[in-house]
């Protein structure tokens, strides 16, 4: 097996997409054009017909590159047309020569075995039946809460601007979150709409005020729940939950799977779970300590 390492500007960016289209389990996180803007100058491992592919999320710290997991990329790792044996995995794995790594795999290929540490899960729901069959394996919590929802004064939109999706986020947001969270979603959100691969959703009262606001990709068979957020008196009358049954109900009957991208928190989670969605699980490999600086500066000055 060759496989080369690449810098960005030696990447067939058009070869690549149609690399990861190919794949056994494509995935929008690891199309050249998301890449760029969660992880501008990315590098790659790849072989020479484009069968296998391994994105490489480049950072640098005092000039020292390495590698490190983008905001809005879940699961990135290997992507090929076909399983790839442990060996075959090594040899990737000798090719990522960084001296910091965080690095998360994807649900379908493993990551090379040196470069596996822990486990991380992700919730996906499948909408290939009717809505009546899935909606049998809402918990019982999640079938009140959209009772409830769907009781109170609101609606589903469709809503075109990014302006107003980004200053309601800006606005409703509940945890604290890095300072390039924002803006670097704009630019996804921005880019996604253009190219048709994703929608914003929102969930509106009586008056045509804002209760809560979803952004999805949508791309490779998936909606994925990107990011979103309620006002107080959204999570009152429980509009994400709302949101979510009417993405499943609008989806339903359908090869498609709503992916909720999962969580460590247990109140999210428990969130997700409520829908009946699946547990899957990708590695991840977490080195986070700049050692060996000598090392390092070392290896920067060969690149």
């Amino acid at each position: 097996m060759s496989l080369e390492y690449l810098k960005n500007k030696e990447i067939d960016k058009e070869k690549w997409d149609a690399g990861i289209a190919r794949s056994t389990h494509p995935l929008i996180y690891a199309e050249s054009w998301y890449l760029d803007i969660v992880s501008p100058g990315w590098h790659a491992v790849v072989n020479q017909d484009h069968s296998i592919l391994f994105p490489l999320p480049i950072n640098r710290k005092w000039r020292i590159p390495f590698i490190m997991q983008p905001l809005f990329a879940q699961q990135l790792g290997l992507f090929s047309q076909k399983d790839l044996d442990n060996n075959s995995l090594e040899i990737i794995g000798k090719l990522i020569r960084y001296p910091a790594v965080v690095l998360q795999g994807n649900s379908k290929n493993a990551l090379p075995r040196k470069l596996t540490n822990l486990t991380r899960h992700n919730y996906k729901l499948s909408l290939h039946h009717d809505y009546n069959q899935i909606q049998k394996s809402f918990t019982k919590n999640c079938h009140r809460n959209i009772k409830k929802a769907l009781h109170q004064k609101q609606y589903i939109k469709r809503l075109d601007s990014v302006e107003d999706f980004i200053n309601f986020s800006s606005q409703n947001i509940k945890y604290k979150v890095p300072s390039k969270t924002i803006p670097l979603l704009e630019k996804i959100i921005r880019k996604a709409l253009a190219r048709d691969a994703g929608f914003i959703i929102s969930s509106i009262d009586g008056t045509g005020d804002d209760l809560a606001m979803a952004f999805f990709l949508k791309k490779h068979g998936r909606i994925i729940f990107l990011f979103g957020n309620s006002t107080d008196l959204g999570l009152k009358k429980q509009s994400m939950f709302f949101i979510m049954n009417y993405i499943i109900e609008q989806y339903s009957k359908q090869d498609i799977i709503l992916d909720f991208e999962g969580s460590e928190i247990e109140g999210i989670a428990r969130f997700y779970k409520g829908f009946g969605a699946e547990t899957e699980s990708y590695d991840c490999f977490e080195r986070r300590c700049l050692t060996g600086l000598r090392r390092a500066i070392s290896y920067i000055t060969s690149l």
